[in-house]
């Protein structure tokens, strides 16, 4: 019994300790574990087996974080807005694999225009996603309205023009020239903007004009008189004689009791400057006095453009009868001057023709 004893206790002495005897011996609020200060631990190069566990955890690590990036199913949000933010039409949900790629058709918004996207992407990246389509309204054309003299059809004034989307509203005041009013316009001064150009005419009367009327009548002038642009008016450099005839075609009352007649275009005289008159009796056309021919035979031949004809008339400023070509060998029979000291020669055939296409044998 005294053997077994010491041989168990030379066994125990020389077998070295277990690390858990070794914990078990040495318990953790030991003073030899408690430092005076806190120093910062050495860095101490780490054994290889050490530097491949420290290495192999942070890429576990990220394989584990990037495990929802990689697959899976996957949503994304489309949402319609316009550029304030206001909800345009309904929002679409899409449904995937992360990694696939997005099929969809946009839904089209009548009277906008798509001009920014979101969150743009063409693959399912995520578990869940946004996409957002903003909106602009579609300009619409623009709507003109020009301002006309009721009585004279000028344009008074530049065309106003506005411009807004389609569909918006659109508002023209009354047309503000100096000197006229509005008579009355050819559509309602208010509307909506839509895809086509609208145009406004509004016509408007000079204030001190109480009455126009459209006349057709004739006025005899009583003096040599100065013809103004308009009524009361600024002076042309010239004036139409005392005594002539001239159709009228509209006559304007004015504010100070004063009568105007148009003359035609821009041309105006005072009506106390005028008497009404009949039509002038048109002249009648009288019978040409009979041309006298000094007589001649002569031979010559016309000459006129190489290759081209020249016509012969049936008297001095007549009618013309037929072509004679360049070259042609003529016989003169009669000469004639007319009172513009025009030459013409007469031919056999008792045609004329002018004297400087003719050449003398």
């Amino acid at each position: 019994m005294l053997f077994f004893n010491r041989l168990r206790d030379l066994m125990t002495k020389n077998r070295p300790s277990t690390p858990s005897r070794r914990r078990k011996s040495m318990p953790a609020n030991s003073s030899i574990f408690k430092p005076m200060h806190n120093p910062v631990p050495p860095v101490e190069p780490a054994s290889n087996h050490q530097q491949s566990h420290n290495d192999s955890a942070p890429i576990a690590s990220a394989e584990e974080n990037s495990t929802p990036t990689q697959s899976g199913s996957a949503v994304m949000l489309v949402l319609y807005l316009d550029d304030q933010n206001h909800s345009l039409a309904k929002p679409q949900w899409l449904n995937g694999q992360i990694g696939e790629k997005i099929h969809f058709k946009p839904r089209q918004i009548a009277n906008y225009v798509l001009f920014h996207i979101i969150g743009f992407t063409t693959v399912f990246t995520n578990s869940y996603r946004i996409m957002t389509l903003q909106f602009t309204k579609k300009m619409g054309h623009p709507a003109i309205m020009y301002a006309i003299d009721y009585d004279t059809s000028e344009m008074i004034a530049p065309p106003v023009i506005q411009t807004g989307a389609v569909n918006a509203p659109f508002a023209f005041g009354k047309s503000e020239v100096d000197d006229y009013h509005l008579v009355k316009a050819s559509r309602p001064l208010t509307g909506h903007f839509t895809e086509e150009v609208q145009t406004i005419v509004v016509l408007l009367r000079r204030n001190n004009w109480t009455a126009v009327q459209r006349i057709n009548i004739f006025v005899k002038l009583l003096d040599s008189t100065q013809i103004l642009d308009q009524p009361d008016g600024q002076p042309y450099d010239y004036e139409f004689p005392k005594n002539s005839v001239w159709r009228a075609f509209v006559r304007v009352n004015t504010r100070n009791g004063e009568t105007w007649f148009n003359l035609g275009g821009p041309q105006w005289v005072n009506g106390k400057k005028v008497t009404q008159t009949d039509q002038p009796a048109r002249p009648q056309i009288g019978q040409r006095p009979a041309v006298v021919y000094e007589p001649m035979n002569q031979a010559a031949k016309i000459d006129f453009v190489t290759g081209h004809s020249l016509h012969t008339y049936d008297q001095p400023n007549g009618q013309a009868v037929k072509l004679v070509a360049d070259g042609s060998p003529v016989q003169l029979t009669g000469e004639f001057t007319d009172d513009n000291d025009i030459k013409w020669y007469r031919m056999a055939d008792n045609t004329v023709v002018l004297a400087q296409y003719v050449q003398f044998n």
